[in-house]
């Protein structure tokens, strides 16, 4: 598994950002986070306004990470034997039965945080952009889903659930344009869908599926294929897509495990819990964890209405929707991305979140933390629909709820 690392040494780090990539990127994503985000959370304030110089205070407590799914970026399959870490052939990629699935990466990032961060009692702000989101949620959700069960099955006295609950893995949580759906194979084995699915996903993958495979999967991993997609769904792609993201984007598809890796990806069931169970999770938890939204208005893909729909699932949801910003805005618009992040991770630290108190949580933390001048502030939207399909949705949502 490989990961970067930013801002302070974690050993005597207090708070932890940790970010996952979307589907085909990695943590070269992430660069400007990793590089500024940290300092930016940790500078002082004056008049409501950070400092110039954020990068010049000494007293860093705030550390950050991006890590690469398993079966994307420089996380293949490889030799942790060697010195070297080359990468393996084909056959021996993965263990018998792997399967490279939302589940999977969910495994991931819970061992990632429990292992390598080890955030402490108060937990980690986890954020995650397209795909990274969706993973994100699930963790979180995971979880919360973990307590319910556990006090379910153990006769505990209210103090000693709260005592326990307050010892998450992950502390707040920040959705990037987060994508509310994953996969086409369906997780119930009994379904017909899945029972006419010719493979389930799990590794090694036949031939007879990599060979039709191939000619697709050349193509789409071409430079002007990933090239015309990148430009679709960036706000203004002639900007932010250059020469280095492309061959960033295409060198881990050069390596040999690359193909069955995806074949897995794309016949590997959903998981079990979808997005909108995920959603409820997350808004019915006890504790209130603080969410963020931070979407990028042009996104043609996870469309406005989409981080609409997550505020009203969540109202206790702080929204920030930039302008002109497309699918991806931590790589479009870093600097905006980062005092939203920052913004929001600060008021979660300076209001001492009680998370038995939704009022403390949300929009009005944000807003009685820090000045209406603050940079983050000009990007806070109600998440209220405003053309007609937004509306029709809004409605539509209504409605499912009455019946």
């Amino acid at each position: 598994m490989h990961f970067e690392r930013g801002g302070c040494d974690p050993a005597v780090a207090t708070k932890h950002v940790v970010f996952l990539h979307g589907f085909g990127v990695g943590t070269f994503h992430y660069e400007r986070q990793l590089d500024h985000l940290g300092a930016l959370v940790d500078a002082e304030t004056n008049d409501g306004k950070t400092t110039a110089n954020a990068n010049a205070n000494t007293n860093a407590t705030t550390c950050v990470w991006a890590l690469d799914f398993v079966g994307q970026g420089a996380s293949w399959p490889c030799d942790a034997n060697a010195s070297s870490f080359p990468y393996v052939d084909e056959e021996g990629a993965a263990p018998e039965g792997f399967r490279y699935s939302v589940d999977t990466w969910r495994d991931q990032v819970l061992y990632f945080l429990t292992e390598i961060v080890q955030p402490g009692p108060a937990g980690a702000y986890l954020a995650g952009n397209s795909l990274g989101g969706y993973v994100a949620a699930l963790v979180a959700a995971t979880e919360i889903l973990s307590e319910t069960r556990e006090e379910e099955s153990y006769n505990e006295t209210a103090d000693s659930r709260k005592k326990k609950s307050k010892r998450r893995l992950v502390h707040g949580l920040v959705l990037l344009n987060a994508t509310p759906f994953w996969a086409f194979v369906p997780s119930d084995e009994k379904s017909l869908a899945r029972r006419v699915t010719p493979w389930d996903g799990k590794t090694p993958a036949p031939r007879w599926i990599q060979k039709p495979f191939e000619t697709y999967w050349d193509a789409f991993r071409s430079e002007a294929n990933v090239k015309g997609l990148l430009s679709l769904v960036y706000g203004d792609g002639k900007k932010r897509v250059d020469e280095r993201l492309v061959r960033d984007i295409i060198a881990p598809t050069d390596r040999k495990p690359a193909l069955t890796a995806f074949c897995s990806v794309v016949f590997s069931p959903k998981s079990e819990v979808n997005f909108d169970e995920i959603t409820r999770v997350i808004r019915d938890d006890k504790q209130k964890m603080p969410v963020a939204l931070v979407y990028g208005r042009d996104d043609p893909w996870v469309v406005p209405l989409w981080g609409q729909r997550m505020k009203r699932a969540v109202p206790r949801a702080t929204y920030y929707e930039l302008p002109g910003v497309g699918h991806c805005p931590a790589h479009e618009a870093p600097e905006e991305t980062n005092v939203c992040v920052a913004a929001f991770v600060r008021a979660c630290e300076a209001t001492d979140v009680d998370v038995a108190d939704e009022s403390l949580v949300g929009e009005k933390s944000i807003e009685s933390a820090f000045a209406s001048g603050d940079a983050a502030a000009r990007f806070l939207v109600d998440g209220a629909p405003r053309n007609v399909f937004e509306k029709l949705a809004a409605w539509r949502e209504t409605r499912t709820v009455e019946t």
